[in-house]
């Protein structure tokens, strides 16, 4: 009896080898001999469309920075064009102080001419892309972002004559 316990130990113990060694060589199997750079490749497939997804979202971003301030760059020179006694040449230097807190260069500010008949001011606010744009310029050229403001004058203009 004591023979034929130590025999079932000893299959147990072989039979566990047996399963061990089994178990790692389907894993090695399933993995194959080739798989040794396979996560690099895939890391190097994935990581230029992430660098230009990421360098697009930039680019998105900026673009829309500067349409937003050309917008209002624009509102608040024609802001300061329509009181009595405002002169073209003060929006126009409104316009440019608001551009240049983020673009040194790259944009153009143009009031329309005014007077003391003038009942409309017409700011226009335009900013080159291939000027302000980091990579957009390497794929398309001469685009050109404009916003325009119209106000009416506070000038007064005669409601009350009799």
């Amino acid at each position: 009896m004591k023979k034929h316990s130590t025999r079932r130990s000893t299959l147990a113990r072989r039979s566990s080898r047996y399963r061990t060694a089994t178990l790692r060589s389907r894993s090695a199997k399933r993995r194959g001999p080739n798989r040794t750079a396979a996560t690099l490749v895939e890391f190097a497939l994935v990581c230029n469309v992430l660098i230009v997804t990421i360098f697009t979202c930039m680019e998105f971003a900026r673009m829309n920075m500067a349409r937003n301030l050309a917008q209002d760059a624009a509102y608040f020179a024609a802001r300061t064009a329509i009181v009595p006694g405002a002169t073209a040449a003060e929006a126009e230097a409104e316009g440019e102080r608001i551009m240049s807190a983020i673009f040194s260069s790259g944009y153009t500010v143009d009031c329309s001419p005014i007077d003391e008949d003038t009942e409309e001011v017409s700011v226009r606010v335009a900013v080159q892309l291939d000027d302000v744009a980091f990579f957009l310029p390497l794929f398309l050229s001469g685009i050109e972002l404009e916003s325009t403001a119209n106000m009416q004058t506070e000038r007064y203009s005669g409601f009350y004559e009799q």
